[in-house]
This record gives C-alpha cells, structure tokens and sequence, in this order.
C-alpha cells in the first residue's frame, strides 16, 4: 500500500501548503520522506509536477528526502529521478546521512541540496567539552560539497549549541517544537 499512502501524502502535503500559504508572510517550505519504490516507480515526476500544478504551489516550497540507501540500490535511476525534481525546482535531502550503506564515491554525483544528519549521531551529545568525530565528519562532508546541513533529533541546548559551534545551523527536533495538531501548526504559523 506504500504507492496509495505515498499518493495520499503528496495530495495531503500540498493541500496544506496551499491553506499555510493563504495566511501570508514567509513562505513556508515542507520536507516529504519518499519510499525508493515511490521515487522508482515510472510516473513519479509527473505524479509530483500534475499535484504541484493542482493546487497551485511552487516546486520551491517542496524538500523531498530520500535516504542514502535509494543512492546505492539503484545509482543511475536515482541520480536519473533526482535530476528530473531538481530541474522541476524542487530541493533534494539525504535523511538520516551515516547510518546506511553510502558509498561516498557516488555522494557528489548525486543532485543533492541537503545532508540530514541522523538523531543517532546528535542525542550522544550531553557535554559540548567532548568531541563526536562522526558528527564532525558529517558535517565536513557537507561544507566541502557545498551542501546545507540538516541535524535531526535536537533536544537540549547543550546538543544545539555543540552542532553550531561545529558548523551546522539548521536543526529539527523537539528542542524546537513536538508534534502538533494542523490546527495548533495554523495558530504558530
């Protein structure tokens, strides 16, 4: 049922863009996990720009992740889609970066905007004293291909402040915010 729930999303996601954009002020921008047999399947591209033109919402306002995984199953189909939403406008993130099987020698092939640094690597940090190498290591592989980077999983101060004193500046996790209803998200927005 992957293919139906994953049409359901899109249809969904840009639903609320379309309320979120109505409310005015800064444009709101939303990241959609994708399944690899999603992004695989032939009609994707279409599905996605057909949905987009629907409901009137630019390409611009659409992150999608794909975990590192879909990089190594398939690397020319992927590298092939990937393309395809990025001349659409849309921005591409690799979610949960270091806990797959990545080969590194295809990372800078890949049209890629954002690295998306795991939780598993961030809710270690307890004492921004102590080093975290692999943290570090991320976070070196994404400056030196030019990529946003993403740290997931923030809880504590001590875990935001270690990651931008390291480099990083864009951080999700419930230091920030826990999951809430569409209404109390239209009320914040």
């Amino acid at each position: 049922f992957i293919i139906q729930l994953s049409d359901w999303m899109l249809e969904a996601t840009c639903r609320d863009l379309l309320a979120w954009n109505t409310l005015g002020g800064e444009p709101v921008y939303l990241s959609i996990n994708l399944y690899p047999h999603y992004l695989e399947r032939g009609d994707f591209f279409e599905k996605l720009k057909s949905t987009l033109d629907h409901y009137g919402i630019s390409a611009e306002q659409i992150e999608v992740e794909v975990t590192e995984n879909i990089c190594i199953r398939n690397p020319l189909t992927a590298i092939e889609q990937l393309n395809k939403l990025c001349q659409l406008g849309v921005r591409v993130a690799i979610d949960d970066f270091g806990t797959g099987y990545s080969s590194l020698s295809y990372l800078h092939r890949f049209p890629i905007h954002i690295l998306k640094i795991d939780r598993s690597f961030v809710i270690p940090i307890e004492d921004d004293g102590l080093q975290f190498p692999v943290v570090l290591a991320i976070i070196s592989i994404a400056k030196g291909l030019g990529l946003k980077l993403v740290a997931e999983g923030v809880e504590t101060e001590v875990q935001k402040r270690y990651l931008e004193q390291a480099g990083c500046a864009t951080f999700q996790g419930y230091y920030f915010h826990r999951p809430m209803s569409h209404l109390a998200l239209m009320d914040l927005l």
